[in-house]
């Protein structure tokens, strides 16, 4: 969310901050809570209102934002972080997040979405008018690291993200199957297994915006479940909709990506060349075997173009300037 903050504010946008108390401080806490939300109403008509979606306040901030749209008239743009009513990862909020993701889809002048599968699925199980949409393409990844030079040997899969093995299951299960596979990991709650022997090793954990100058390898991998046969589970379903921000880190990084064939971003991922789709990790190593240097080296060029651009925010800049263009012609 910083990043799009830092690049809407390039883009001459003010902040308007919020500051939300937890409400475990009692009344007084809950009272200054809701004065907060009356900085909406500092917005004049045909302003527009650039709103990061969702904010995990609760849902009486959308409330305050469905009156003060209606009584002062700004425009609103959503930039859709996640649809956690699709996601479905936090059962005990599920009826809050349909209020919020509600109050979205009623009050958006404009929406940026994050690719054209989740585009249909507001169309067609939301309602939600196409004209109002924008596709985002990927996530930015603003950074300055530079980028790792390609050295000879190079490991081959780079992993970064919660490697606990109730999260992230199916890193433990690929080491298994694929014991001659190179692996690095980043990130955190990597457990060692036990056995046989195995290439794969653990990096550390790193701050977001110096990671992309620390990950060593060919391919950076982006699957989610359990199991290496398939991506499983809500998270594995979710992948069908969303931009996982681990491809906008890899692609910083001007690493090529490995995907999973039916998630949401393996087209944009194949129509741009910057990596490869798969069904199936169990065979891996064979895959990437069969991949000459001459197609690594395509794809290589193409994710370190790519990387300029969603260092730089090129993709979220381009998307609001399509949202506001929405709102104008409207």
């Amino acid at each position: 969310m910083k990043d799009c903050e830092e690049i809407l504010q390039k883009k001459g946008y003010q902040l308007l901050d919020i500051r939300h108390r937890d409400g475990k401080q009692g009344i007084t806490g809950k009272i200054k809570n809701e004065t907060q939300f009356l900085k909406f109403f500092s917005l004049k008509k045909d302003d527009i209102f650039v709103i990061q979606h969702p904010q995990y306040i609760g849902s009486r901030y959308m409330k305050w934002v469905e009156l003060a749209k209606k009584i002062k008239k700004f425009k609103l743009i959503y930039i859709i972080h996640d649809l956690e009513s699709l996601r479905k990862m936090f059962q005990d909020w599920a009826e809050i997040f349909e209020k919020i993701d509600g109050g979205m889809i009623r009050t958006a002048d404009s929406m940026i979405v994050h690719n054209p599968k989740m585009m249909e699925y507001l169309a067609d199980e939301r309602g939600v008018s196409p004209e109002k949409m924008v596709n985002l393409g990927i996530f930015d990844y603003l950074t300055k690291e530079p980028l790792l030079p390609l050295r000879e040997n190079q490991t081959d899969v780079v992993v970064a993200g919660n490697l606990k093995p109730e999260k992230s299951g199916y890193i433990y299960n690929l080491i298994r199957e694929n014991p001659q596979l190179k692996i690095n990991l980043y990130g955190v709650g990597f457990v060692k297994p036990e056995g046989k022997a195995y290439d794969t090793s653990y990096k550390g954990a790193f701050p977001a915006d110096v990671l992309p100058g620390k990950l060593e390898g060919k391919y950076g991998l982006v699957w989610d479940g359990a199991d290496t046969e398939s991506c499983t589970g809500t998270t594995g379903e979710y992948l069908k909709y969303n931009n996982p921000h681990k491809v906008s880190l890899y692609i910083a990084s001007g690493l090529p990506v490995i995907i999973w064939r039916k998630a949401a971003l393996a087209d944009f991922v194949m129509e741009n060349k910057i990596g490869i789709a798969v069904d199936s990790l169990q065979n891996l190593k064979d895959v990437l075997s069969k991949i000459t240097e001459q197609d690594y080296a395509v794809m290589k060029k193409n994710a370190e173009e790519m990387s300029e651009l969603v260092r730089k925010g090129a993709y979220m800049a381009a998307a609001i300037e399509k949202a506001e263009g929405i709102i104008r012609n409207h």
